[in-house]
């Protein structure tokens, strides 16, 4: 578990287990991130009734412990343009409620010159459970049929992947 420093705003002291909390707002610190909470959402999903702070919550609520991030990139087969833009401005419901499912946020796909790079942060904790879930769900089985026409993977990809994972160099939040 990552460590996570949380102090009041009103007189920045830090929390501690059992704190109880009564104070304006509430800064909480991980990594290079800082949160500014108000102290009435921070009472409702981090305390116990007795409006003790329980830490424990706050790694669960904040799922301070899982995101990765994931790149990947594919070609678009030029004829294929219009009808991967048609596609993705009306996205099947089922597709989408099975990515967030499977604790995928933050989703995009990019294209330039005749590739598409897409980006997500997984949130869960079975990377390969969830992945394995989206692929055997029916709905999404159709989408992909429907979308790997239009693409054509790289020769340099992995074993397995359609789209080619990516390593990431650099990150700045």
């Amino acid at each position: 578990m990552k460590p996570v420093s949380i102090y009041t705003t009103e007189t920045g002291s830090q929390l501690g287990f059992e704190t109880t909390v009564i104070f304006a707002d509430v800064h909480i610190f991980f990594g290079s991130h800082v949160y500014r909470v108000p102290t009435i959402l921070f009472r409702r999903f981090f305390c116990n009734k007795s409006m003790k702070f329980r830490p424990s919550s706050l790694h669960l609520r904040l799922n301070l412990n899982t995101m990765k991030r994931f790149g990947s990139i594919i070609r678009l087969r030029p004829e294929k343009l219009e009808e991967y833009k048609t596609l993705h401005a009306a996205v099947w419901p089922g597709v989408l409620h099975k990515i967030t499912e499977c604790n995928i946020r933050n989703y995009s796909i990019y294209f330039k010159d005749g590739f598409l790079f897409s980006y997500f942060e997984y949130i869960g904790t079975d990377y390969a459970s969830d992945m394995a879930l989206m692929a055997e769900d029916p709905e999404t089985q159709r989408w992909w049929a429907v979308c790997e026409p239009c693409q054509e993977p790289l020769d340099t990809r992995h074993e397995g992947e359609w789209w080619a994972d990516m390593d990431e160099f650099f990150h700045l939040d």
